[in-house]
């Protein structure tokens, strides 16, 4: 992955948590849709691990829905 794509990588992540924070879960359910887009282009895997970013929005998702 190109130093640029991490960085719109970490920018879509941002957004993501300033969704959550607004209320905006319509918002967020959608830049959810594309952390996991950048997991799946970075794995070749049918199963790919969760890339930092993605497991940092699924870590959000758990917290506001009091699992963690």
């Amino acid at each position: 992955m190109t130093l640029q794509a991490k960085r719109l990588e970490r920018d879509v992540l941002a957004l993501f948590h300033r969704a959550c924070r607004c209320g905006r879960l319509d918002i967020a359910e959608h830049l959810l849709s594309a952390l996991e887009t950048f997991n799946r282009v970075r794995s070749d895997d049918t199963n790919p691990v969760p890339g930092s970013c993605l497991k940092e929005a699924y870590g959000e998702i758990c917290r506001m829905n009091g699992m963690a």
